[in-house]
C-alpha cells in the first residue's frame, strides 16, 4: 500500500513521540533515584559537618541557702471507749492546742491544714484468733506552716503543753524558691560555658554560640528534724525542763543544663 507525503511524514512523527515517552517510562525513576541519592548524600554531608563544629557539655548549678519556713507535722491521739468519746476528746484536746497557735503565735488558719484524721477500732485477738472490740482510737493530725524559726522550739513545747501527745516531724524549706531556682540556672549555665570554652581551647578552636539548651529542673529540700519525746529530754540545773532547741541548717538548691554551642 502506498502512502501519501503528508501521511507518511505524520506516522514518522507519531512514532518518534512514542519512543520518546516510552523511554521516559523506563529511564525516569533512575534518574529521580540518583537525584534523590544526592540529595541526601549531601544533606549528610552538611549534617556530618555542623556535628563537627559543636559541642555539647553539661553545666551544674548549686546554692547554698538558709531556710526562712518550717512545716510542722504532729496530732493529739487519744483512745476511749467508744467512737463518739474518742472523737469528742480528741476535738477539746485539739481546739485547745489550736487557740494556742493562734493566740500565742499568731498563725493563721491557712497555715493550719489537716493532713490526717481517722477514727477507728481497737480490737483484741484471743488465743483461738478470734477478735472483739475493746475501744475506739482518734487521731489527728495537722501540718503547721511557721515563719519564725528562732522561735519553733517555744512552739513545739506549746502545743505539747496544750494536749498535742505526737510530733511526727519538721520540713525545712524557703518560700523563694522561684528566685534561688533561677540563681542556680545562671551558675549551671556559667559552668556549661566555661566548660566549652576550655574544650574549645585545647581543640585550638573558639565558641560562637549557643544552639541548644536543654533544663534538667531544680531540686532542693531541707533536712528533717525529729524532736525526742518531751518525757526523755534532760532537765537544766534548776529542774526545769529546758524549752525544745531546733536548728534549721542550711537548704541546697541544685539545678542541671545540658548545653551545644558552635565552633
Amino acid at each position: 500500500m502506498l502512502i501519501g507525503g503528508g501521511a507518511l511524514k505524520r506516522w514518522a512523527m507519531a512514532g518518534m513521540v512514542g519512543a520518546l515517552l516510552s523511554g521516559a517510562a523506563v529511564y525516569g525513576p533512575a534518574v529521580l533515584d540518583a537525584a534523590k541519592g544526592g540529595t541526601a548524600m549531601a544533606a549528610e554531608a552538611t549534617t556530618t559537618a555542623q556535628a563537627a563544629r559543636t559541642i555539647a557539655v553539661s553545666g551544674e548549678g548549686k546554692l547554698t541557702v538558709q531556710p526562712d519556713v518550717a512545716y510542722v507535722s504532729f496530732g493529739v491521739f487519744t483512745r476511749e471507749k467508744t467512737a463518739n468519746e474518742a472523737q469528742t476528746a480528741n476535738a477539746k484536746t485539739f481546739a485547745a492546742i489550736e487557740k494556742a497557735l493562734k493566740d500565742q503565735f499568731g498563725i493563721a488558719a491557712k497555715d493550719i491544714k489537716t493532713s490526717g484524721f481517722y477514727v477507728q477500732p481497737e480490737y483484741h485477738w484471743s488465743e483461738k484468733g478470734e477478735s472483739s472490740i475493746v475501744g475506739y482510737t482518734a487521731d489527728h493530725t495537722v501540718t503547721v506552716t511557721y515563719r519564725d524559726l528562732n522561735g519553733l522550739g517555744k512552739l513545739l513545747d506549746a502545743v505539747s503543753k496544750a494536749g498535742a501527745n505526737r510530733v511526727n516531724g519538721i520540713q525545712f524549706g524557703t518560700e523563694k524558691r522561684e528566685a534561688y531556682e533561677l540563681q542556680a540556672i545562671e551558675k549551671a549555665m556559667a559552668n556549661a560555658k566555661t566548660k566549652a570554652d576550655t574544650i574549645a581551647k585545647a581543640a585550638g578552636r573558639s565558641v560562637k554560640g549557643v544552639l541548644h539548651v536543654q533544663h534538667s529542673g531544680a531540686m532542693g529540700g531541707g533536712p528533717i528534724y525529729y524532736p525526742m519525746a518531751k518525757e526523755a529530754a534532760a532537765m537544766d540545773m534548776t529542774g526545769a525542763m529546758p524549752a525544745t532547741s531546733v536548728q534549721p541548717g542550711e537548704l541546697e538548691i541544685t539545678t542541671s543544663v545540658s548545653v551545644t554551642y558552635e565552633m
